[in-house]
């Protein structure tokens, strides 16, 4: 049986139709439902859909809109359609959208993870119709070790930096990932100074009442207070002039530390390790495989995850890098279904 037509592509990205709502769309008339407030996600719709966390977020990166927030689990009327937010384990306010009408069920996940994220609810595999998923690391390298033991190797980076007199840098993203290793450095009993921009972020955190555990301590980063303490700031800290640390001793955490090229690619850094806030390659195809989806649509990541699924017998097209970057579609709209399946690159990557 054919999948049901529950998602078009429009001159600003993915629609759809039964909700009549834009996906993750950076710029789109009427409605878009915001996954979470990564900037590449955020939208300059007239009116969005998100979660309450998200909503809040989404304002300090772009001017107020008129905005309807939504619980996890919670029915609500969209269109001809019923819609229903459930948790994507990403970031703080994360979610996928869930729409049921007449015609199935799509589920659009967005950014997502099914490993534990001290912010956010469990992320559970959803079952649908038609799945629209990420596949940022959709290629089999990308299998991430289990976050305990990411972290053991973290922590015993930082305390061997601390006993050499020096101090110890951990970059990460100023938004999600952030914010989840100072979670995990505070708990572990670390004093932490958190440059800017993490720093607001992570008062954002604790005004929506997610707060960071002790024993630990963090305030904002000052050069005067850095003996013995661990500094948290962005991959771009080194072009900053004034971010300039003695004796420094770095580690990068990002899901492409998994690249056999990352030394290369991060060779500044002293260590880089694959704690990601992404889904990673085996989770990928279990999401696919226990959804029941007729239709897999792919999207942030590479044609390689698509070529992977119908390699497996899955019935998958990649569609585009981002489903709300501009000139991925026709100015008219049309069917995901007649679009030009991207060349698989399977075989040249593995």
């Amino acid at each position: 049986m054919p999948a049901p037509n529950l998602v078009t592509r429009s001159a600003h990205g993915l629609h759809a139709l039964a909700a009549n709502i834009h996906l993750d769309a950076r710029s789109a008339p009427g409605t878009v439902f915001v996954s979470h407030a990564h900037s590449d996600h955020c939208s300059s719709a007239p009116r969005i859909i998100c979660t309450r966390e998200t909503a809040a977020l989404h304002a300090r990166r772009k001017r107020e809109r008129e905005v309807v927030t939504l619980d996890f689990h919670r029915p609500y009327a969209c269109g001809d359609a019923t819609i229903e937010l459930q948790p994507a384990g990403h970031t703080l306010g994360s979610a996928m959208v869930k729409v049921s009408s007449a015609e199935g069920t799509l589920v659009y996940t967005g950014d997502y993870k099914l490993r534990d994220n001290p912010f956010s609810p469990p992320a559970l595999i959803p079952r649908c119709d038609v799945l629209v998923m990420e596949c940022t690391f959709g290629s089999p390298p990308y299998r991430f070790p289990p976050d305990e033991e990411l972290l053991a190797r973290l922590f015993a980076f930082i305390d061997e930096t601390l006993s050499m007199g020096r101090t110890p840098v951990v970059l990460a993203y100023s938004f999600g990932k952030g914010q989840e290793a100072l979670f995990y450095l505070t708990r572990r009993g670390y004093d932490v100074l958190v440059k800017e921009p993490t720093a607001g972020y992570c008062d954002a955190h604790v005004e929506l009442g997610y707060g960071f555990p002790g024993p630990g301590t963090w305030e904002r980063f000052a050069p005067e207070l850095l003996p013995g303490r661990v500094v948290l700031a962005t991959p771009g800290w080194k072009r900053d002039p004034a971010a300039e640390i003695p004796r420094a001793r770095t580690v990068q955490l990002t899901g492409w530390g998994c690249n056999p090229r990352a030394r290369y690619m991060y060779g500044y850094c002293d260590l880089v390790l694959p704690l990601s806030d992404h889904a990673d390659f085996d989770d990928l195809v279990r999401t696919a495989v226990e959804s029941g989806a007729s239709k897999i649509y792919t999207v942030h990541g590479s044609p390689v995850f698509a070529a992977h699924l119908r390699s497996m017998g899955l019935d998958a097209e990649h569609l585009a890098a981002h489903p709300g970057k501009p000139g991925v579609a026709r100015k008219e709209s049309r069917s995901v279904t007649t679009a030009t399946k991207a060349v698989a690159q399977y075989a040249l990557e593995l």
